[in-house]
């Protein structure tokens, strides 16, 4: 598994650069979920989910608009997105007010984070490998708290001692 190096902050923009942020604390976790309704969100075969608290994202240039889409039944989707080139940075979940959901991709150092679990195995597409020692559901965990648990463990393992 893969974690930063580096220690907090850690700096994200959008695509075209209008919008920079910083992430000032470690993640909660970090996960890949393959269940269909990410796969159409994202447009792709999943979609990753870095955790974070709200307070520690800060944005240091732009205006990130809050775009809220109904999602039908009454759900809703809430999320930061530069409107200049349509990067999607992070959701703020109105029933989690204190957490944001951040599109790692974003981040300038994406490569030194791995998923500690990949949730909704069964709707992986079939050419999807989850990596060998990676947590692995078939739906999600059964145990609340299960997947920052795995992080702040990974993180302990690491040696970093900070996952906080």
């Amino acid at each position: 598994m893969r974690y930063p190096e580096s220690k907090p902050p850690w700096t994200g923009s959008c695509l075209c650069g209008k919008v920079h942020y910083k992430l000032t604390a470690h993640p909660l976790t970090f996960y890949a979920c393959h269940c269909t309704d990410c796969q159409r969100r994202s447009g792709s075969s999943m979609r990753l989910a870095m955790w974070v608290d709200r307070s520690a994202l800060e944005v240091t240039q732009g205006s990130p608009q809050l775009l809220t889409f109904d999602m039908g039944n009454g759900r809703q989707r809430r999320a930061r997105v530069c409107i200049d080139c349509d990067t999607r940075l992070w959701a703020e979940p109105a029933d989690k007010p204190t957490m944001a959901a951040l599109l790692p991709g974003t981040l300038h150092n994406a490569r030194e984070f791995e998923p500690v679990a990949h949730l909704w195995t069964k709707s992986a597409l079939s050419w999807v490998m989850i990596p060998q020692g990676v947590a692995a559901y078939e739906t999600h965990p059964d145990r609340p708290g299960e997947l920052t648990r795995l992080w702040q463990e990974a993180m302990q393992l690491r040696g970093s001692g900070d996952a906080n």
